[in-house]
């Protein structure tokens, strides 16, 4: 009698392909520095889709390697040889209430504000890439430009349900099962996987006007930046430092329904002089890049961090960047969001102390034919990561960070014990494989 050889289909179900095109399509991530072609790629259409993949993963020690839209810099959603499950086919969302939103994990959050318009009701935090979805963005905190009076997306989640590594779907918030809901917040993906989130919206103008602030006199800048995070008086703000040029640009933007009177809510600022002023009724898109603005064929070096307030004058003047090395504009982005840090509660996404503080990103492009200056690009930001990190920032995880033990104890504080006794609880077979995460030289690390 013939013996069956059982086949990755047989192990984790029907939803699985080993379709040569299905995995090319998951061989690269955003950042597009690697190409690893995973075995198989899973693609469930429901939470209980999720929930059995997982627990015939854990059942038969396969490694799975989470992915939402693949916006992740570092490899992080990239395998060589294991399994990816991809979320995408998740997407469903839908009002739960006049200031909830209820969306599936998969979902873009494009496709969500566009449904939102004409409701009045944005989500507190949007990020700036309108294809990245909600489970992948909660999973890393999410910064926009609305942080500066938000803080993270992940601080205004009212409910979560997450599949565990051992397949059990769980729903958790910061009264129910609050250890699970700390840990997939800003955790990612390495606790649980996010299936439906229930997140809080905000009232929204009808329209958004943006004025370019434009500033080549750094202190003036730096006392336009904290004088509007203070005073609150912008509903978004975005800053661009371009070192080529000796530019500073502030974006600062006002949603309304009565047009605003500029000269009143430009009064007492310092800037040399104004760009473009936009003006738009897409209030939901307002803060986003256009799907244009980032090719997936280029390659992209790019890191985040968190910074404390007290070093925006160190920071504006980078003396860690050298204009021969950084693209220029548009080939490059360095630029800045105020956040309130104050009102980040997912412990995970790891920022100074303080009441705020502000993202600092290196964001570049580049062409198919400059790789080797790219991985030169990436060997340089982790000597920057260094730097910021020693003037008292966190990394934010967007990027691949190489860290060990020891930075990795620095990155998270005391967060670190509850990383490992999390992983331990919510993964117990180290199902979800993520690459480069502080779970020591076991299964995590590998990728099958």
């Amino acid at each position: 009698r013939r013996i069956r050889t059982m086949t990755i289909e047989d192990t984790l179900g029907p939803r699985v392909s080993r379709d040569p095109e299905d995995l090319e399509a998951r061989a690269y991530d955003f950042g597009r520095m690697g190409k690893r072609v995973p075995s198989a790629v899973a693609a469930p259409e429901s939470a209980e889709e999720v929930a059995d993949i997982v627990r015939r993963a854990a059942g038969a020690g396969v490694g799975l390697i989470v992915r939402g839209a693949g916006h992740s810099q570092g490899g992080q959603t990239l395998t060589d040889g294991g399994v990816v499950l991809d979320t995408t086919r998740l997407d469903r969302f839908e009002l739960a209430g006049p200031d909830l939103l209820r969306a599936q994990g998969g979902a873009q959050w494009g496709k969500v504000v566009d449904a939102l318009r004409g409701t009045r009701r944005l989500p507190c935090v949007l990020v700036d890439i309108g294809e990245v979805t909600v489970g992948g963005t909660l999973s890393a905190g999410g910064v926009g430009t609305t942080s500066q009076r938000y803080g993270v997306q992940a601080a205004h989640v009212e409910q979560l349900e997450v599949v565990t590594g051992t397949g059990a779907r769980v729903l958790c918030s910061a009264a129910r099962n609050k250890d699970l809901f700390d840990a997939v917040r800003g955790g990612q993906g390495q606790f649980g996987i996010i299936t439906e989130a229930w997140v809080r919206l905000r009232p929204a103008g009808t329209r958004f006007r943006q004025y370019e602030l434009r500033y080549r006199d750094a202190a003036r800048f730096a006392d336009d930046f904290e004088q509007v995070f203070v005073e609150d008086r912008f509903d978004h703000l975005r800053a661009e430092f371009r070192s080529q040029e000796g530019l500073i640009l502030l974006n600062a933007g006002v949603e309304y329904d009565e047009p605003p009177d500029d000269a009143e809510t430009l009064q007492g600022l310092g800037h040399e002089d104004m760009g473009h002023t936009r003006d738009t009724s897409s209030v939901g898109r307002a803060g986003m890049w256009p799907s244009w603005g980032f090719n997936w064929m280029h390659y992209h070096p790019w890191r985040d961090w968190i910074m404390p307030w007290e070093t925006l004058r160190t920071l504006i003047a980078q003396p860690w960047l050298d204009a021969s090395w950084l693209p220029p504009s548009p080939w490059s982005w360095t630029g800045s969001y105020p956040i309130r840090t104050a009102a980040i509660d997912a412990p995970l996404v790891a920022h100074p102390p303080g009441e705020r503080g502000f993202s600092y990103s290196v964001l570049t492009r580049m062409r198919a034919a400059l790789y080797e200056d790219a991985q030169e690009l990436v060997r340089r930001l982790h000597e920057v990561d260094k730097t910021l990190v020693g003037l008292g920032g966190k990394s934010y995880l967007s990027g691949r960070l190489g860290y060990g033990r020891e930075q990795w104890a620095a990155h998270y504080g005391d967060m670190l014990e509850h990383v490992m006794r999390w992983k331990r609880e919510f993964d117990p077979q180290h199902v979800f494989r993520g690459r480069g995460m502080p779970f020591g030289d076991g299964p995590a690390d590998a990728d099958r």
